[in-house]
């Protein structure tokens, strides 16, 4: 056996994975040479921007993300509170376990809802990550409702 290898539970040759305390593997050296460098402030501004959408939303989705940001700013929805995403009339009617079930979606639902607040207050307006989050929160709800019916104000 070489010198360099040991051998596993299996009983076969093996290299070590790790290296010596104070050297870097061969695989994490390029790493480590540029973890302390410091990056200017407008390479991270650019690195934190998300990236713009070249296309306008579908219709759809544009037309469900103007009606979120009007329920948010109108404050029918809190951000923080998502007993306000529910349709009480609908709700009140449903089995013990379907509000269980509403209730953790709507904690969901809300958490993605924060996200493109964050990035709408940002001045993000088409991006792909509101596309993609639009797009999920409305299909996440569409197909929630026709389950359960008309359960969310959203």
């Amino acid at each position: 056996m070489a010198e360099d290898q040991t051998t596993n539970t299996a009983g076969t040759p093996s290299t070590p994975t790790s290296s010596p305390p104070g050297q870097e593997s061969v695989q994490g050296s390029k790493i480590l040479e540029y973890q302390n460098r410091d990056i200017s402030a407008d390479t991270q501004q650019m690195l934190n921007k998300p990236v713009e959408h070249p296309e306008d939303l579908e219709p759809q989705d544009k037309e469900f993300l103007e009606m979120l940001m009007a329920k948010i700013d109108k404050g029918e929805i809190d951000l923080y509170r998502p007993s306000t995403l529910l349709n009480m009339p609908v709700y009140e009617k449903l089995t013990e376990a379907a509000r269980g079930k509403a209730d953790f979606d709507a904690l969901n639902l809300l958490g993605a809802i924060r996200e493109i607040r964050k990035l709408w207050a940002a001045g993000e307006r088409n991006t792909y990550q509101i596309e993609y989050l639009t797009h999920r929160i409305r299909l996440t709800k569409e197909r929630l409702e026709e389950i359960g019916g008309d359960i969310y104000i959203i």
